[in-house]
């Protein structure tokens, strides 16, 4: 399939999740009622419904899948491996686990402070991750990186499962909603909050895109023609942390979106990382809309909750993947 086919068709298909998203629910929505929205004759609740309830959660579903996607994304790249995710070293985890000591026990949320407390757990994570894989020398050890990962999302997972069962009786629903990675963070201002980081998150990557590509090479390689790829390998793992802690920060513990969006980009799109990223942003915005809106209408009372939706997928490609002996270098 051409490249502007692929485009062109996911595209349509974000704006169709992104449109079912806001009509698909509990109550449905008529195509109707968004035109009696948009020329300002429907009713106050249907405007509080959508304007207030659907939209900021089906627009925080596409902002949160895309900046998961992206930092699969980039932590593929440095890992130059299939099975890397956010999830999978430890961000999530870590970032998860500074959250929810804060949300659990100290305050309901300060929309500022839950990124820079969600991006400190990440950036923990991601020391702990370099520590355990460093070795002397211009490189880091890529083959140790997961296996690093592995252990540190164990223990992060073991002090959050504590941190749950110690929290506060009148919170324990909302951490374990936010733990199945229900999108809590469905307001306005926390919309808002999460586009700001990922502009300027997202924008320092985009600049440092064709870098990525050098690390494809073989680690001599690169160094012989002047990469420095220690310098840049940690520069790349720093964005990856810092967007998928922030994601994490408003829409839960999203595991395997950034697993599952850079895999089927390859897929669909052989072609250098400044043209495959763009579509691994727009199909990680689909996974999350359609998990979302799926898991509103599968159960008759309550509704799943997105990271449940999206692990349901995930694990089994993850062990697909995995029985196919990636490739580790």
């Amino acid at each position: 399939m051409k490249k502007k086919y692929v485009y062109t068709s996911l595209i349509v298909l974000l704006l169709l999740l992104f449109l079912a998203s806001i009509l698909w629910g509990k109550n449905r929505i008529s195509i109707t009622a968004i035109y009696n929205l948009l020329t300002g004759t429907a009713s106050q609740a249907l405007q509080f419904t959508i304007v207030e309830l659907r939209l900021p959660r089906t627009v925080l579903a596409l902002l949160g899948g895309a900046g998961l996607g992206a930092a699969g994304f980039l932590l593929q790249g440095v890992t130059r491996n299939d099975l890397a995710d956010a999830s999978i070293l430890g961000i999530n985890s870590g970032a998860g686990f500074f959250v929810l000591i804060y949300l659990g026990f100290f305050a309901q949320g300060n929309g500022f402070l839950l990124p820079l407390l969600a991006l400190s757990g990440g950036l923990v994570a991601v020391f702990l991750v370099y520590v355990i894989a460093n070795q002397k020398g211009p490189f880091i050890a890529v083959d140790k990186l997961l296996l690093a990962g592995v252990a540190v999302n164990a223990g992060f997972g073991a002090l959050t499962l504590l941190g749950t069962i110690k929290v506060a009786p009148d919170r324990y629903r909302f951490v374990t909603n936010w733990l199945a990675g229900s999108l809590w963070g469905a307001n306005w201002s926390y919309v808002f909050i999460l586009f700001f980081w990922l502009f300027i998150l997202i924008t320092i990557t985009l600049v440092q895109l064709p870098y990525l590509d050098l690390l494809q090479l073989n680690d001599e390689q690169a160094l012989s023609i002047g990469v420095k790829v220690r310098k840049i390998r940690l520069r790349f793992l720093f964005l990856g942390a810092a967007i998928a802690a922030s994601c994490v920060a408003f829409c839960g513990n999203l595991a395997f979106v950034g697993l599952l969006a850079p895999h089927l980009t390859k897929r669909l799109v052989k072609d250098r990382a400044t043209q495959r990223f763009p579509l691994t942003l727009i199909i990680g915005a689909c996974i999350v809309l359609a998990a979302d809106t799926l898991g509103r209408l599968l159960l008759e009372s309550g509704e799943l909750p997105a990271g449940v939706m999206v692990a349901i997928c995930g694990a089994p490609y993850f062990l697909a993947l995995l029985v196919q002996k990636p490739k580790m270098q």
